[in-house]
């Protein structure tokens, strides 16, 4: 926590939080549950501060009433901290009363000695919260019984568990599990009964076990498989760069339980060093830029194929540095002599059916629901009834019936809280061009009456009768079946309003896939209010404009009514476009009963150029 944090927290209980404060303080409570529970000490300690001036306040107000009791201290009320913090979810909102008047005499007072007692406890339990270490760390940070005292090393970190699915580790007794999402240590062993988990290395290579299997992490550049299978990706893809100095004592002792590791290539060679390498109880394989699966027999058999790259693959105990190098689509197997002899290499071409191997730990989304990215998901789930205030960037949890017409500017409103949303903004065309990007695309919109009705909002195809009879126009209007031919649901946009997603951020997060197509079905939802009342039956009200950018370039526009047909929207999408934005607008008659929707709203994915070359069957 640093000290803007703790300004914030102060100005949020003291009532003072400006609104660009609130957003801030809001994101750094989400970036992590720790946060939460800072907060609610913080919380707790500021009660009880009010609690007890409050309790003195009262007691000397009673003791001026009693000239009998002057010269007696009241006892104070006791108060504790407890002992654990159930910590709720944040809703920034100001409360009140801010500030307490101070009675005096106070410094030196048993007030202020409670005072003292009570930050001194808090800050011990936030400093004992910053220091806590789980049973599974201490452990992992111990050094190996076998290695002497003066000769250990320091603990030596070279990655992450960055996911797994399925999981069940070996029931060896003595084989400790480590924590999920832990720092991966130098030395570190593996053993899956089952299941997937992938590796991440600090320098950006990428490894996923597939169990059974058994691996142990031997340097900041690879490691070693006893059994089993694993697909190593190699490349700066996220970390601390893709070729960094190796390091570590299992890097640097190579002559223990195990042959040596393939760190350093031939002098004269113009690979670079160090090379990713996976060894073997019979092979040695080597990066060379490249994804490739290795897999180890229970008798010890080594067979390897590339996906894209090359590798080189080494006979262990051969005495030859040449080794074969291996191809994209080529496999290769190292299989154990009889007797005592050195293993034989088997060369491409006569290894046969290779083993299938687990490229990615769950299958790539075909699509990207925008109602569940709307809603809080990552657009492969199915979050529905949750929304975004356009004028703050905010989550809404609830949908919030505002009639907005606030005069002055309306800056462009990042969403910080979600990787997926750039941003949302009200659109009024008669203040300028209007922004539609973070990348400072602009645009020259209509003007419009600066009017929208509600939350952007992601509702379901099928809602409870309930909710319907609160009457909100995302709800209670006609003709929605009409908009939800697949029955994902409705992203309502009510006129004078526009939402920007991050494609870029999508690419990011599924590297395999790229957003390709936006779908969805556009039109004018008819609020039956029109329908019961003969004024409004026959005016030309429920007119609106919606509009489709990429990059701020306009890909579509529509005119609708609310008598029109559904239409479908159908706009490519490049692989090195960032921003995809949705615009509503009042058709220049004004905003009433302009209710936008874009029923079932999906990006099509497909396979991004780099997948395309080895399709593992």
């Amino acid at each position: 926590m640093t000290g803007k944090e703790l300004k914030q927290i102060d100005a949020w209980l003291d009532s003072d939080l400006s609104h660009e404060d609130a957003a801030g303080l809001e994101a750094w409570l989400r970036a992590d549950p720790a946060h939460l529970e800072m907060f609610a000490w913080a919380s707790i300690i500021h009660r009880y501060l009010r609690d007890l001036l409050r309790a003195q306040a009262m007691t000397e107000k009673a003791g001026e009433g009693e000239n009998s009791q002057q010269g007696t201290d009241p006892e104070p009320q006791s108060s504790s901290l407890p002992t654990s913090v159930p910590v709720a979810p944040i809703i920034i909102a100001p409360f009140s009363p801010g500030h307490y008047s101070l009675s005096t005499p106070f410094v030196g007072s048993w007030t202020f000695a409670c005072m003292v007692a009570t930050v001194i406890v808090g800050a011990m339990l936030l400093g004992l919260w910053a220091v806590k270490v789980t049973h599974h760390q201490h452990i992992a940070t111990a050094p190996s019984k076998s290695v002497p005292s003066d000769a250990r090393p320091e603990m030596v970190f070279v990655g992450r568990i960055t996911g797994m699915v399925d999981v069940k580790w070996s029931d060896d007794p003595h084989y400790l599990p480590p924590p999920d999402f832990a720092h991966v240590p130098l030395g570190g062993k593996y053993i899956l009964d089952a299941g997937l988990m992938e590796i991440t290395y600090d320098s950006g290579a990428k490894v996923i076990l597939q169990g059974p299997c058994t691996y142990e992490v031997e340097s900041t550049a690879g490691g070693y498989l006893s059994l089993g299978k694993l697909t190593a990706r190699v490349g700066a893809v996220e970390g601390k760069g893709s070729r960094s100095k190796v390091q570590g004592s299992r890097s640097a002792s190579l002559t223990t339980s195990h042959q040596p590791l393939a760190t350093n290539s031939n002098p004269q060679s113009l690979i670079p060093n160090p090379l990713f390498a996976i060894r073997t109880p019979t092979a040695i394989v080597t990066d060379l830029g490249t994804e490739f699966g290795v897999e180890v027999s229970r008798e010890g058999t080594t067979t390897s194929r590339v996906f894209r790259g090359s590798v080189k693959v080494q006979v262990v105990g051969d005495g030859r540095q040449d080794g074969v190098v291996l191809r994209e689509n080529e496999s290769a197997r190292v299989e154990q002599s009889e007797g005592a002899g050195v293993p034989r290499l088997v060369l491409p071409g006569a290894v046969g059916n290779p083993p299938t191997f687990a490229r990615r730990l769950t299958e790539p989304p075909k699509l990207l629901d925008l109602l569940d990215i709307v809603a809080g998901g990552d657009g492969t789930g199915q979050h529905r009834e949750r929304g975004i205030d356009p004028t703050t960037g905010m989550e809404d949890p609830v949908f919030l019936f505002r009639e907005m017409a606030r005069p002055g500017e309306r800056p462009y409103r990042l969403v910080g809280w979600h990787k997926l949303i750039d941003g949302v903004f009200v659109p009024d065309g008669r203040a300028g061009p209007v922004q539609l990007d973070s990348g400072g695309h602009v645009f020259a919109l209509p003007g419009t009456d600066g009017q929208f009705y509600g939350s952007i909002w992601a509702r379901a195809a099928k809602v409870d009768p309930r909710v319907k009879e609160m009457n909100y126009w995302v709800h209670a209007i006609d003709r929605y079946e009409q908009f939800t031919p697949e029955k994902r649901g409705l992203l309502c946009l009510h006129a004078n309003v526009g939402i920007t997603f991050n494609l870029e951020g999508m690419r990011k997060m599924y590297p395999d896939q790229r957003p390709a197509r936006f779908r969805a079905v556009a039109g004018v939802g008819e609020d039956p209010s029109i329908k019961e009342d003969p004024r409004l039956k026959d005016m030309e009200v429920g007119m609106a404009d919606v509009w489709v950018f990429v990059d701020g370039r306009l890909k579509m526009r529509r005119q609708l009514r609310r008598r029109d047909a559904p239409v479908a929207l159908d706009v490519e999408l490049g692989p090195s476009d960032r921003f995809l934005t949705l615009v509503s607008t009042d058709g220049g008659n004004g905003s009433a009963f302009d209710r936008v929707v874009f029923g079932d709203p999906v990006l099509k994915m497909t396979p991004a150029a780099s997948e395309k070359s080895v399709e593992d069957k």
